[in-house]
């Protein structure tokens, strides 16, 4: 298939299914992020929140993402400085200082000078200390409750967070509420939270019943009983649009943003379809590892016995090397959870275990599509892979034409997901 020519499309290459296409869906107009967020900001009582810090001589510390998420930080920024100068023209202002939320993620200087460089542009002046979350410091991290954090959050303080709000694979949705917990926690308060990704109620889009969800609700807790003051302001992005701003308490500010979030990235089925095909987009293609999260964003449409399609370049190969050495060592779902069991969680395990369990026990055939991952890992990874969509399509025709299937090749149900990275499915 030349480089000049774009490749047939799903459809084209699934005659008589009956094909649905996804894609995220945002609303016709953007809003204006900065105007957005001083509104938001404002009603949800920043000027009180200011006051306040101002009144007990503390800092307000802002978290924010690194660049590994996108937020529209900048606007955020400025929409915080324009309303400290409106609103306490003439009174005591509050030192400002940023955390930048880094979770477990590691930046060298230069990613930092750029990041800090994008994000507070000509403003920088006028914030007194900027610090980057170590996940695994010896000495920046403080015990608060049942979790470790940065050393910044156990003051007792007063902390404003932007966050960026779409569905996530296994907390549910994201936003400032995790900015403020995840994003700060050590490797073991990190480990002890995403183990729970290991349960099959960690999926997209729920928040009630999902235990890593409750694991950030308790850890806000945690930080309140401490003395911490919270406030929270949640983007939601398309792309790079901002089409929605809320902000309040973190757990107001999530739930305030919830059907726009559904409308943008969320999908219903009336039922579980024969074949689902996710396609990945950068940057979330760059590696097996990063791409899985369009498997968890759409393993639960698709029926026990159908096809899943992943599409994805995996220009970076698989991705971090323990995930592929528990699959080298677990051929089976029962396999991996005892591995995982007898020494203990370690991150990324809940994408291993969970992607057995769907090929060993819901009996799914995966198909991994146009990627650069080894193809003698294809085994390992328990998938089959091709170099374009015809063999991958054949393929899936193939399996759902098989006599152990209850949908016939020209009758079977597909979902094509343009953006499976971002976009979640759901059954009715």
């Amino acid at each position: 298939m030349g480089s000049d020519h774009p490749p047939p499309s799903w459809r084209q290459l699934l005659p008589g299914f009956e094909v649905r296409e996804v894609a995220p869906a945002p609303p016709e107009t953007a809003v204006d992020s900065a105007r957005a967020t001083s509104d938001a900001l404002a009603s949800a009582g920043f000027e009180q929140f200011a006051r306040g810090a101002a009144s007990e001589g503390r800092s307000l510390t802002l978290l924010v993402n690194d660049n590994h998420r996108y937020t529209d930080t900048r606007s955020f920024i400025e929409a915080v400085l324009a309303l400290l100068d409106s609103r306490l023209a003439g009174e005591r202002v509050p030192p400002l200082r940023v955390l930048v939320a880094a979770g477990s993620h590691v930046a060298d200087d230069a990613e930092r000078r750029a990041h800090e460089s994008a994000i507070f542009g000509e403003h920088a002046s006028r914030l007194a200390e900027v610090a980057w979350h170590d996940a695994r410091s010896e000495t920046g991290l403080r015990t608060v409750g049942n979790m470790t954090l940065h050393a910044w959050m156990a003051e007792a303080g007063f902390y404003l967070a932007c966050g960026s709000m779409e569905p996530h694979y296994f907390a549910g949705i994201t936003g400032a509420h995790k900015t403020l917990t995840v994003g700060v926690m050590s490797m073991e308060s990190l480990r002890a939270n995403h183990e729970h990704a290991l349960s099959p109620a960690a999926r997209p889009l729920r928040l009630d019943g999902n235990p890593v969800h409750v694991g950030i609700v308790d850890a806000l807790a945690d930080l309140e009983d401490s003395g911490a003051r919270l406030l929270a302001v949640n983007q939601v992005i398309v792309g790079e649009r901002i089409v929605g701003v809320t902000a309040g308490h973190p757990l107001e500010a999530l739930i305030q943003g919830l059907q726009i979030v559904r409308s943008c990235f969320a999908a219903e089925l009336d039922a579980e379809a024969d074949l689902v095909v996710a396609e990945v987009k950068p940057p979330l293609d760059r590696d097996f590892y990063q791409a899985d999260k369009g498997i968890k964003n759409t393993e639960f449409a698709v029926r026990a016995g159908g096809v899943l399609l992943l599409e994805a370049k995996c220009s970076h190969g698989v991705g971090i090397d323990h995930f592929v050495e528990l699959l080298r060592a677990a051929p089976t779902a029962e396999e991996a959870r005892a591995i995982v069991e007898s020494r203990g969680y370690r991150l990324g395990d809940h994408k291993a275990v969970r992607l057995r369990a769907l090929t060993d026990e819901r009996g799914v055939h995966v198909g991994l599509v146009g990627s650069s991952v080894p193809i003698d890992l294809a085994g390992v990874l328990g998938v089959r892979m091709f170099a374009d969509r015809a063999d991958a399509a054949r393929w899936a025709r193939e399996v759902l034409a098989s006599e152990t299937s209850p949908a016939g090749a020209e009758a079977g149900r597909a979902v094509v997901v343009h953006d499976a990275g971002n976009i979640a499915l759901e059954v009715r």
